[in-house]
């Protein structure tokens, strides 16, 4: 009765609230057209204002990535307004209905409804708007972790002339190509590798890119991998599109200075196509290729070609025995390790490998192998060089020395994936399972057999690690082998698809073979079928992303052994697998896929993968898949239900489809009703009260609006989203052994434990929880019946926190005092938008964190400090001493606090904290913030010696405390930013200089932003010494700072040689960027040698930039962009005409873009005499400048 009452009620209101509507259609049309209209105008102003924005960001960064969300947003927008206009315009058409005596209240009522709907959307549109806290970012550099290098890397005298060659030839400022050549195997990936990481850390390239080219020349791969290299982004599906998409990333990021690596080049290819501008006038990268063959270094225009060779005798021995683990003082390997290594004909590849196989070997061993070396020896092998015979021997050599025929059988089997492919371990894992290569009980223990096989191979130096966990590379030479050796053995083989291949099979005699490859890259089309009665594995690719391959229906029918199907990239009817009673393992991948009814045919099977392959899972198939021990699906969702009747399932990768429980009070099915009509699919499975989600060992269950979360293989991963607390029951099997647990928008949860899992969710690392609008706290363990003693450990192994938009949340942990709290496996804390938290930690939980790294907070409107006192019922226990009690975070590193109206300590009371390890401290908006001088001179020492970052703004009390910093000196500070700090001297170097702190000032600051500063009236006092100085500064902005009359002297100036950017705004006293009134030292001219850009505006008392004298430094400008400065009248002078005859030949040739505007009294860019630089600009704006003469008269 109670749910009938509340359905009726609703019911009622539901009734009324559609009657009133309905009516103001008809009789209130001119105010709903009015409304329409204010919210258009509105909606409109707020775009332009989101672009103003975007805009600005662009101007501040040469690249910046629009955020998703609000690129999306701007998107909806246009439509919307597209909507707007033409509904206007058929208003606008049927006004005459409206009027006179006989009104049609029928178009009036449609249109009136129309427009009230679209007002509606446009107010949706509005309030997502204030959402937007940034709308665009800095382009994210690419990682720093370095290109791969193998492991016992070992430069000799060989490698190193080559590496110096390169870098010589790389530093040169007439070299854009390089190309390094030598034989397969000879060590040319490595070096390259190696040269880039080398130029890179001493700050020659600031981005080092990398693809493999490899002898198909997949465009599109290519792209891919060179934009990852970088750490860009590249959504455009066409090759065409994404080539002019990096020219573009290119273009914005040209004062960066980047080297692409393009690896193993078999042909020329046309940079054009992948989007590299090396040919055009910018320069703003230079490449290094390796290939094998020295006339595509030719044909690839290569400024510079370097041979690399093989090792001299001593270095191949060396090598060897490095590899080998020999004792230098075991005598009875001499001799025989130096006619193996002779075997090797100094071919790293091959050396590595042989050296890895004898590795703990006897005497007698190595004499065996020696033999084996000599007598494997190859005359012949079709399509190879006799060059590389030798190493192909001794590969063989090593595969023949492999511990069992599982390693045997896996090393094959990589080389069915395509030439350079990153191989995917739980590929290979499918295929083990397939071909029952371990006889193991589970998925996770042959997962686990796997990886001591992967590591046998990669020990052997037949696998390479990659960038990326997870997964293994082959050498293109090792690949070679492998295939070589596949057909030999008439095991595995692979082939391009296309005209010929089922007579090809013929001749090939593919009837006996185990694994068969197949790829294509053309629009070619299958063969009807293949006669291979005794494959195992078949696996097709197709690489063209417009075109899928068609699979014959009965391509399978003279397949009947088949184990292990993939497809990639195919369209393919499941009604053609149904002969296949013997397959084991599907893997369809991007693929279209019909007759989902046939998977039951397929009896055992024991991994289904259909990944970017949409398909409807008929609810039987639960039944009929007995066997089914993993299932991944990443399109579409799968009923809970369904998955809880695969009886062996042990691994499960999917989405699944919204349901709800039985028993559910009234209160809490309204709740989860109105989730799920706010979701696209408003469909629900009701599950049983006792319903309990299988116990997998591996999973990745995604309920997440939208695109969600990236799936991974082999993890333990929950991510729900609109959800009600009580329909998270069904995974109490699940939580007992969790990893990863994403919450967004869970009703009814006032806690994660006990409320989720009473349990205490030990196995727990990673706990994300958004907008979950009734959570109090994450963890309450205030009513624990344990006493001390028997008081469990909860969320032990928690080493990441997320909490974002919890608007009740009052506590992170809540528990007695005596209640461990396990927080010593914590290592980032991100805490945002929780506006009733008051403090984060009590004293005893802070005392735990001994594994704290990152700590982030944003955004709480009520929080007064980090770490509180008052609450910890422990305090007894404290030792407080002189009333001051240290409490250290040992390895805390990045510090953040932003937008805090109310912070006002790290502690509280008596006690202040130490950061031995800080490298970054961020504070931002905290205008209550203060440092007690106890805490600030307990930690002098560590940020003088850590303190990598600095960045303070709007903080208001810590005005003293940033002083008292800056005069101490931070030797390692390579960025320093200060916004709106009452701050008139940025650096107080007589301060320094009488504490004998010459040493210790600031050798490593690059970038320097001092923004909003009120009272700045000089960036530093100078001393009576001159040993201050800004030598590693590459970055200079200066904004908003009214007090400023000079920016820094040219004693300070002549110092600051790596000086790249300098960006003056909105200075409205200033006069002068180098003092003027000092006596200049002409011996030594001020010069910049590496400025590539700079930015003057919105300083209306500066006349002039700079002298004409730091003009002929400045050969790297690109980019000189000068607006609003009413004064100006040159950029660049001199004082008298004596100058001139001096400098009068300056020229700026890299100058590739030039804007001048609304600079009423500019007359010159440089004094009569002088060439003008516009001729080299590529991109050129002169606006609002009446009294700028025309570069002809400029001209001499």
């Amino acid at each position: 009765m109670e749910i009938l009452s509340v359905i009726a009620s609703k019911l009622g209101e539901l009734l009324v609230d559609a009657t009133v509507k309905q009516a103001r259609y008809l009789f209130c049309f001119n105010s709903i057209v009015k409304e329409l209209e204010d919210k258009e105008t509105n909606l409109k102003e707020e775009k332009d204002g989101i672009n103003e924005r975007v805009e600005q960001e662009r101007q501040k960064h040469c690249a910046i990535v629009v955020q998703k969300d609000v690129e999306t947003w701007l998107e909806d927008v246009d439509k919307e307004m597209d909507d707007v206009r033409n509904l206007k315009a058929k208003i606008n058409e049927k006004k005459s209905c409206f009027n006179g005596w006989c009104p049609n209240w029928g178009c009036r009522y449609w249109l009136a409804r129309k427009a009230s709907k679209k007002t509606s959307k446009l107010s949706d549109l509005l309030e997502d708007r204030s959402k937007f806290s940034t709308v665009a970012r800095p382009k994210p550099l690419p990682s720093d972790k370095e290109l791969p290098i193998p492991r016992h890397f070992m430069p000799f005298g060989t490698t190193e002339s080559a590496c110096y060659q390169i870098i010589k030839a790389l530093k040169g400022d007439n070299t854009k190509i390089v190309g390094l050549y030598g034989i397969g195997g000879v060590g040319k990936t490595t070096l390259a590798n190696f040269v880039g990481n080398q130029l890179r850390e001493e700050n020659v390239f600031d981005e080092v890119g990398i693809a493999t080219v490899s002898q198909d020349q997949n465009i599109i791969n290519v792209q891919s991998e060179l934009v990852k290299s970088l750490g860009w982004e590249l959504t455009e599906k066409y090759e065409k599109d994404r080539a002019r998409r990096l020219r573009m990333m290119f273009s914005e990021s040209k004062s960066r200075k980047m080297l692409i690596i393009l690896d193993d080049v078999w042909n020329q290819i046309d940079l054009e196509k992948v989007g590299i501008p090396v040919g055009d006038r910018d320069n703003c990268c230079k490449i290094l290729l390796t290939t094998r063959l020295q006339p595509v270094c030719n044909r690839m225009g290569c400024d510079t070609q370097i041979q690399l060779g093989a090792l001299k005798q001593d270095e191949g021995l060396d090598l060897l025995r490095k590899h080998a683990s020999i004792d230098v003082a075991d005598t009875t390997l001499i001799d025989v390790s130096k006619r193996v290594a002779d075997e090797c004909k100094g071919l790293p590849l091959a050396i590595k490998a042989v050296g890895s196989a004898l590795r703990g070997r006897t005497a007698d061993e190595w004499n065996v192998a020696l033999n084996k070396l000599q007598n494997a020896k190859l005359d012949k092998i079709e399509g190879i060089d006799k060059d590389s015979l030798g190493v192909y021997g001794c590969l063989k050599f090593s595969y023949d020395y492999l511990n069992g025929e599982d390693s045997r059988s896996c090393f094959l089997l990589c080389s069915l994936f395509p030439e350079d492919y990153k191989i995917d371990l739980e590929d290979l894992l499918g295929y083990g399972v397939g071909l029952v290569w371990y006889q193991a009980e589970s998925i996770e223990k042959a997962r686990s057999l796997l990886r001591g096989t992967i590591k046998g191979l990669k020990d052997s130096s037949l696998l390479l690690d990659t960038d990326d966990e997870g997964f293994v590379k082959m050498h293109d030479v090792v690949r070679d082998v492998a295939l070589w050796i596949g057909k030999v053995e008439k095991k595995y083989f692979t082939s391009k698809i296309g005209i010929g291949l089922a007579e090809r099979a013929v001749e090939e005699g593919l009837e006996q073979y185990r694994g068969i490859s197949l790829v294509g890259n053309e629009k070619e089309e299958l063969p009807s079928g293949l006669v291979c009665p005794n494959l195992h594995i078949l696996r097709l690719e197709n690489t063209e992303y417009d075109y899928k391959l068609q699979v014959p229906e009965h391509f399978f029918k003279e397949m009947p052994a088949l184990k292990v199907v993939t497809i990639i990239g195919g369209v393919i009817s499941l009604k053609s697998l149904q002969i296949l009673t013997n397959l084991q393992v599907l893997q369809l991948i991007q693929c279209e896929v019909s007759g989902a009814s046939f998977l039951g045919k397929l009896k055992r099977l024991q991994i289904l993968h259909l990944e970017k392959s949409p398909i409807e899972i008929p609810d039987e198939l639960g039944d009929e898949l007995s066997r089914l021990k993993l299932l991944y699906i990443d399109t579409g969702s799968i009923s809970p239900i369904m998955i809880k009747k695969f009886p062996q399932l042990e691994e499960f990768y999917g989405w699944i489809k919204n349901w709800e429980v039985e028993g559910m009070s009234s209160e809490e099915s309204y709740a989860r009703r109105a989730d799920l009509n706010s979701q696209p699919d408003g469909s629900v499975v009701c599950l049983p009260k006792d319903f309990s989600f299988p116990k997998l060992q591996r999973y990745d269950i995604n309920k997440v609006d939208g695109n969600g979360f990236v799936m991974y293989r082999g993890t333990r991963c929950l991510c729900i989203e609109n959800n009600h607390k009580a329909t998270l029951i069904i995974f109490s099997a699940l939580y007992l052994e969790l990893e990863n647990l994403y919450l967004k928008r869970v009703r009814g949860c006032h806690n994660i434990v006990p409320s989720i899992d009473e349990r205490g969710l030990n196995e727990l690392t990673v706990l994300n929880v958004n907008y979950c609008e009734d959570l109090e706290c994450i963890m309450d363990a205030s009513k624990s019946p344990h006493g001390k003693s028997g008081n469990p450990v909860m969320l032990s192994r928690l080493a990441e926190l997320s909490m974002w938009e919890l608007p009740e949340l009052k506590w992170i942990w809540k528990a007695p005092a005596q209640h461990v709290i396990g927080l010593q496996s914590l290592t980032k804390l991100s805490v945002s938008r929780c506006n009733n938290l008051t403090y984060i930690f009590t004293l005893s939980q802070a005392r735990s964190l001994v594994q704290l790294k990152t700590l982030e907070v944003s955004k709480c409107e009520r929080l007064e400090c980090i770490i509180e006192a008052k609450f910890d019922h422990n305090e007894s226990e404290i030792s407080v001493g002189d009333g001051n009690t240290i409490l250290a975070l040992p390895l805390l590193r990045e510090l953040r606090f932003e937008d805090l109206p109310e912070l006002m300590n790290f502690c509280l009371e008596n006690y202040y904290s130490t950061w031995p390890a800080l490298e970054e401290l961020d504070l931002s908006s905290c205008p209550k913030l203060s440092v007690n001088s106890t805490e600030l001179e307990a930690n002098f020492q560590y940020l003088g010696e850590k303190l990598r970052i600095l960045k303070v703004g709007k903080c208001s009390h810590l005005h003293d405390t940033i002083d008292d910093l800056l005069k101490h000196g931070l030797k390692n500070l390579e960025t320093l930013c200060i916004e709106e700090l009452g701050v008139q001297v940025v650096f107080q170097v007589e301060a320094i200089i009488a504490e004998g702190q010459e040493n210790k000032l600031f050798p490593c600051l690059k970038t320097l932003k001092l923004k909003d500063l009120r009272e700045l009236q000089v960036l530093y006092h100078e001393g009576p010494t001159h040993n201050f100085s800004l030598q590693n500064l590459t970055k200079l902005i200066v904004q908003w700072c009214p007090m400023l009359r000079r920016l820094f002297s040219s004693t300070l100036a002549r110092n600051m040689l790596q000086l790249e950017q300098l960006r003056i705004f909105n200075c409205s006293e200033l006069e002068q960027i180098i003092d003027e009134g000092e006596d200049e030292d002409h011996l030594q001219p001020v010069c910049f040698p590496k400025l590539t850009l700079i930015s003057v505006s919105y300083c209306p008392k500066i006349k002039h930039l700079f002298h004409i004298s730091v003009a002929q430094s400045l050969q790297k400008l690109k980019y000189i962009f000068i607006a609003a400065n009413d004064e100006l009248e040159e950029v660049f002078w001199h004082k008298d005409g004596a100058d001139v005859m001096e400098y009068d030949e300056i020229v700026m040739n890299e100058l590739r873009q030039l804007e001048l505007r609304d600079l009423p009294n500019l007359t010159n860019f440089w004094p009569a005499g002088y060439h003008f630089p516009f001729s080299s600009a590529s991109y050129e704006i002169v606006r609002n400048c009446p009294k700028l003469r025309p570069s002809s008269e400029g001209d001499r």
